[in-house]
């Protein structure tokens, strides 16, 4: 704290006030496979609903149900339309990765995995835990570069290791809940 100079003082005091799990990523949980975190839900919901907050509070949750059922009818359709076991956004990312991968080098391995150097950063990789030093795969669910130079050395489809949460049959069973 001693960097920061007095106009920021008040702010990293606050910020030390929560614990570094709600606002650092290198302690994020990593159950959920989303590299991001944000707090817009409320603000979303109050704007989707923006019409039918007006009315009296039973007409409002039945305006809320029927938005509610049309959208999940809506991504369960979106679902159904992709190509693959996985969504465009996964394979994207994926796909990126996978050009990253052309810039690591697999140096052996370590006592607990692989160690692969991408530019001057050096993670061990463990397979086995499905962990890497870098963290990426624990917060995303995909294989990350790191991850997939592993991979393709132990000649495994990189693939197959996409965490279940993003696959196609994860998805529809989120919107099988019809009401």
């Amino acid at each position: 704290m001693s960097q920061v100079d007095d106009d920021g003082k008040a702010d990293v005091e606050d910020l030390l006030r929560y614990p570094p799990t709600c606002w650092s990523r290198a302690f994020f949980d990593t159950t959920c496979k989303k590299s991001s975190v944000d707090n817009n839900l409320t603000e979303s919901f109050n704007s989707w609903i923006l019409q039918a907050r007006q009315k009296p509070i039973i007409k409002m949750l039945e305006e809320i149900r029927i938005k509610v059922m049309n959208m999940l009818n809506d991504n369960e359709a979106e679902v159904m339309g992709w190509g693959g076991e996985y969504s465009p956004k996964t394979l994207n990312l994926y796909n990126q990765f996978m050009r990253i991968v052309q810039k690591c080098h697999l140096n052996g391995s370590a006592d607990q995995g692989y160690e692969v150097t991408e530019g001057s950063d050096r993670h061990i990789v463990n397979l086995g835990a499905k962990k890497c030093t870098c963290r990426t795969c624990d917060l995303c669910g995909i294989p990350h570069p790191h991850a997939i130079c592993a991979l393709l050395y132990k000649k495994q489809d990189p693939l197959s290791e996409i965490h279940w949460f993003l696959s196609k049959e994860t998805y529809l069973q989120t919107y099988s809940h019809k009401l």
